[in-house]
């Protein structure tokens, strides 16, 4: 590894000694300054993180269950930072996989990536930020207080069975449509999202120019939206529980969703809606809407019948129970 700084302390040290005590042993703790690994590489135990980390292309980076990864919080003008802080990189310290990352835990032992700090808060860390890298695998996991929790940048993964909370957005990914010297522009990103419950983000599931999985996901009490699709996106949403956000599904300039079979309930300004731009027409037969009242139902629908220059969100029929969506 280029410039790695591979420093073993006791738990005990670095304040992280919680949950341990009374275990009779110190477990040691990894530390990792800003540095590029360019070898395969494999986790355990704790990892603490103060800068920016670099997955090289060709190489894996593989993380065990019951891992945990820490990040402390830095500057956005650190020189832990590797790259600049504009698009595709964060301000935070971030994990940047331009080759591949395996993190699968398992239901009895999860992996954890989180904040470092004592008052941790969302945007702490940057991301798992995957820049056109392909076959990275997100399960089991649980993923917190990131800016992005994942980050696809013309990038494919799967996604499952992870919790997502107090991120600025849970999951997110687009095309590369800024920098033509990018190797991955130009290139969709391609997301399975399965599973996952995202619960008490700012955002729980944003795409733009991408392809999308999303099925099977409780999306609930995040501040501002739980999916929100922009530009041509090959989407389906299905099967899902999305409820207590301020909207359900925000759509902006969005072609090519599908968002049917899902119980869609309960968000606070709308199930659905449509913003300024949005003048297509949108496919979201047949979901629960938490009644089978019509005039209920279409309260909390934003679309062309609240703004002429808007499209329509087809929702006949809608569904006259629940799905059962788990």
């Amino acid at each position: 590894m280029k410039g790695a700084t591979w420093t073993f302390l006791a738990l005990a040290t670095l304040g992280l000694g919680a949950g341990v005590a009374g275990c009779g042993k110190q477990q040691q703790v990894l530390e990792l300054n800003k540095q590029t690994l360019d070898k395969d590489t494999t986790w355990q135990g704790t990892v603490l993180i103060s800068g920016d980390v670099d997955v090289a292309p060709g190489v894996t980076l593989t993380v065990l269950p019951g891992t945990t990864v820490k990040f402390k919080r830095i500057d956005e003008k650190s020189d832990q930072n590797m790259y600049g802080v504009d698009s595709p990189y964060y301000p935070g310290a971030e994990i940047i996989v331009r080759g591949r990352i395996i993190a699968r835990g398992t239901a009895d032992s999860t992996i954890v990536f989180t904040s470092a700090e004592i008052d941790a808060r969302p945007a702490d860390w940057g991301a798992i930020n995957l820049l056109g890298s392909e076959g990275n695998v997100i399960e089991y996991c649980k993923i917190l207080f990131a800016y992005n929790g994942v980050h696809g940048h013309g990038a494919a993964a799967a996604i499952n069975h992870n919790e997502f909370a107090k991120n600025g957005i849970g999951v997110s990914c687009k095309k590369e449509e800024e920098s033509p010297s990018a190797p991955w522009y130009g290139k969709m990103s391609d997301m399975e999202i399965t599973y996952n419950q995202f619960v008490n983000n700012k955002g729980g599931i944003g795409f733009r120019n991408s392809k999308a999985v999303v099925k099977h996901n409780l999306i609930r009490e995040n501040k501002f939206f739980g999916i929100f699709p922009k530009d041509e996106t090959q989407a389906v949403i299905s099967d899902n529980e999305i409820t207590a956000n301020k909207k359900g599904i925000y759509l902006f300039q969005a072609q090519g969703v599908k968002i049917n079979h899902n119980n869609i309930y309960d968000n606070t300004d709308y199930n659905i809606a449509v913003a300024e731009a949005q003048d297509y027409d949108v496919d979201a037969r047949g979901n629960w809407f938490g009644t089978d009242n019509a005039e209920k139902i279409d309260e909390l629908i934003f679309d062309k019948k609240d703004d002429s220059t808007m499209g329509t969100v087809i929702i006949d029929p809608p569904l006259k129970e629940p799905v059962k969506w788990q």
